[in-house]
C-alpha cells in the first residue's frame, strides 16, 4: 500500500465536467492555463512543489483497465523517455486506477529537482499527473501526488457535469507570481532522485 495525503478540496469540474479529483489538504489551485488541464501548489504559487494534470489524445492506447493495457502504456512510456534505469519505470494501482510511474531529474532555481509522473489512459484520453519538487523534498510530497491520482475520476460525458463547489475559487493573478519553469537535466549532469525500494520496484497489489 502507498500512503495518501489527507483529502482537501475537490477540484472544479474539468473538461466539461468529465474529469474531477481531490486536492491534497493544504494545496491551492493555480490559475487556468492552456499548458495544463489543472494544477495546484502548496505554498509558493510560482515555485515548487506543484502538481500538474495534463490531458492528451490516447493515440490508440486502450484504457488502463487491465494488466495487458497497462503493459502497452509501459511500452509507450519507455519508448518516449528511454529505457534508462534512472527513469525507474514501474506500474502502480491507486484508488482503483492503474498508472505507469516514472521519474526525471530536473533543476529549479539552480537546485536539484525531480519530476515524478503517473500516467494512465481513461475514457480514451491519456492523463499525466506530475509532481514537481526539490529532490530533497520528493519523498515528503509523494503522498500528495498519490492522493490526487487515487481520486482521479473520468466519466464518459453522458452524465450532467457536477456543480462547482463553492469553496474552490481560483486564486487571482498576482504580479510577478507566474509559475517558473522546471528545467530537465541532460544525461550526465545531475543525478536523478532515487526512489525508495517500495516506490520504484514494487507494484501495489491488485
Amino acid at each position: 500500500m502507498f500512503a495518501l495525503a489527507p483529502p482537501g478540496d475537490a477540484t472544479p469540474p474539468l473538461d466539461g465536467g468529465k474529469v474531477q479529483s481531490t486536492m491534497p489538504a493544504g494545496w491551492k489551485f493555480l490559475p487556468r492555463s492552456n499548458d495544463y488541464l489543472f494544477a495546484a501548489y502548496l505554498e509558493d504559487k510560482a515555485g515548487v512543489p506543484r502538481i500538474v494534470l495534463k490531458q492528451t489524445d490516447a493515440d490508440g492506447l486502450p484504457d488502463s483497465d487491465s494488466d495487458a493495457a497497462v503493459d502497452q502504456l509501459v511500452a509507450k512510456v519507455t519508448e518516449e523517455v528511454g529505457s534508462d534505469k534512472k527513469a525507474a519505470i514501474t506500474k502502480m494501482n491507486l484508488g482503483g486506477n492503474r498508472f505507469v510511474r516514472f521519474e526525471k531529474a530536473m533543476s529549479f532555481r539552480s537546485q536539484p529537482a525531480s519530476g515524478v509522473t503517473l500516467e494512465t489512459v481513461l475514457g480514451g484520453k491519456r492523463y499525466s499527473i506530475e509532481l514537481l519538487s526539490y529532490t530533497s523534498d520528493n519523498s515528503r510530497h509523494l503522498p500528495s501526488l498519490y492522493r490526487f491520482a487515487a481520486d482521479l475520476k473520468v466519466s464518459d460525458g453522458t452524465t450532467a457535469p457536477a456543480e462547482e463547489p463553492m469553496a474552490t475559487e481560483e486564486p487571482k493573478e498576482e504580479a510577478g507570481s507566474e509559475e517558473e519553469p522546471m528545467t530537465e537535466e541532460k544525461p550526465g549532469e545531475e543525478k536523478p532522485a532515487e526512489a525508495s525500494a517500495e516506490e520504484s520496484s514494487a507494484e501495489s497489489p491488485e
